[in-house]
């Protein structure tokens, strides 16, 4: 076990789009950077590096763009811990993590929380069958061994990133049976499409990726039920009507399918802005909870400053730019005065991508009326085996918020923190209760952010005292 104890200028959590670019502003403005992530190797989802240069993805635009962004950021000086989890911080900034089974611990005069998103999960009845799994899990399968998650596949879900997961497939040659989204085509996408010209291209090349995947399109559907005897092996689809109910007495079953991915968008992750006291707001259309910043992208903790899905879910463009802000004013708060003249520039960029990813929400509003749909023998938290019974049970006696419920039934104090289940639990609260879902809110984080060994915790946490007293 290699322990490692850092102090620098700015630590940067999370080496995604955001991350990249908060870590490459701050260098270039003269500070010390360390950049922590979880993967292998910098890139994020967007940016992941696939196993051979010389495979389907290796020379795809946003490969080729995050080893350019990884190797200006080495370049530069600033230091990557890969494979690194951090399961605590401290205002000041302490942060303790987990190197792959060894203890580091940083303390840094600034912090750039760039830590991404997770897929929004919306249960259905089935969703907990073996074979039934997320878009994104999908596509990083699809990524990192170009092989596909199953033999006959459904996508089904909502939203632009489905396209992006078709495009995953189709670009690695493989065959998608059912593309089915909620949504119909309309013609405020093209009007927004014709208002950003920039982004037609990526645009018709997600639809290539579509018809390359060889998918039947079922757009203004949903898959009602996942069906099987211990795993997956059919689907039922319904069509919507008007109000986006499905129409059960029109639904049909697609047999001999073997995994179902399902995406619905994504939530920000907001477990160290969250734990460090920074102020929160809830927006159904930038995917719940975000952290609250300024135009420096800093939030109300002095010294703390978000970038990315962190601060609502907007897209690799809006993730760059911000972090690059993020960055700049990050290394400036620490003393570091270097590049500034572009700060102007890049808010009026972000202010834009910020409109286009705005416009996508109203093309792709989050469906959390699904959550009506359930019965009551359905499971909401996996990780403790809560059911919607059990929710109700504890709505009827009083819970009110989403802490209630945790405290009633244990849902969100499993491994995942209430991550997965968080949703779901939030939309139904504000439709028992009659209120709006910000006010249920959300699971606060606590000791350990992430499952970690006592040897490991115990380690990072003896080793801030060493650099203290150094």
């Amino acid at each position: 076990m290699t322990a490692v104890a850092l102090h620098c200028d700015v630590l940067v959590l999370g080496a995604g789009p955001a991350g990249m670019a908060a870590a490459a502003a701050a260098r270039e403005s003269g500070a010390e950077v360390v950049c922590v992530d979880l993967f292998a190797s910098p890139g994020g989802q967007y940016h992941m590096q696939p196993p051979s240069a010389s495979g389907a993805f290796g020379a795809t635009s946003q490969v080729v763009e995050g080893r350019a962004a990884e190797r200006r950021c080495r370049e530069l000086g600033v230091r990557f811990l890969e494979r690194t989890e951090v399961f605590w911080a401290e205002p000041g900034f302490a942060t303790f993590a987990n190197q792959a089974g060894s203890p580091v611990a940083i303390r840094s005069d600034a912090m750039v929380v760039a830590s991404g998103a997770m897929e929004r999960a919306v249960p259905f009845k089935g969703w907990t069958l073996p074979g039934v799994m997320t878009a994104g899990g999908a596509q990083r399968l699809i990524k990192a061994s170009n092989a596909a998650p199953g033999r006959n596949v459904v996508l089904a879900g909502s939203g632009p990133f489905l396209l992006a997961v078709a495009n995953t497939f189709g670009t690695a040659g493989l065959k998608l049976d059912f593309y089915v989204e909620m949504q119909r085509p309309r013609l405020s996408a093209l009007s927004l499409l014709a208002r950003n010209p920039g982004r037609l291209a990526e645009a018709a090349k997600l639809m290539r990726g579509l018809r390359r995947s060889g998918a039947r399109v079922l757009p203004g559907h949903q898959v009602v039920e996942a069906l099987g005897d211990g795993r997956l092996e059919a689907v039922r689809i319904a069509p919507l009507d008007a109000s986006g109910r499905p129409r059960m007495h029109d639904s049909f079953t697609v047999e001999n399918i073997d995994v179902l991915c399902v995406g619905y968008g994504f939530r920000p992750v907001i477990d160290v802005t969250s734990l460090l006291h920074a102020a929160h707001h809830f927006d159904d259309a930038l995917g719940g909870w975000v952290c609250s910043v300024d135009e420096a992208q800093a939030t109300t903790v002095p010294g703390l400053f978000a970038a990315g899905e962190a601060t609502g879910i907007g897209g690799a463009v809006p993730a760059r730019l911000s972090g690059r802000l993020a960055g700049l004013h990050a290394a400036a708060f620490t003393g570091r005065r270097g590049v500034q003249g572009e700060v102007a520039s890049l808010r009026g960029q972000l202010r834009g991508a910020r409109n286009f990813a705005a416009g996508l929400a109203r093309l792709f509003p989050f469906p959390g009326h699904l959550i009506e749909q359930l019965g009551e023998d359905e499971t909401i938290c996996r990780c403790e085996d809560v059911k919607v019974s059990d929710i109700s049970a504890a709505i009827s006696d009083g819970a009110a918020d989403a802490f209630g419920v945790k405290m009633w039934t244990r849902a969100g104090m499993g491994p995942c923190q209430g991550r997965i289940c968080g949703t779901a639990l939030s939309e139904m609260l504000a439709r028992r209760l009659g209120q709006p879902v910000s006010d249920t809110g959300y699971n606060r984080p606590h000791m350990p952010l992430r499952p970690v060994p006592l040897a490991v915790a115990d380690a990072a946490l003896g080793l801030m005292s060493e650099l203290e007293e150094g």
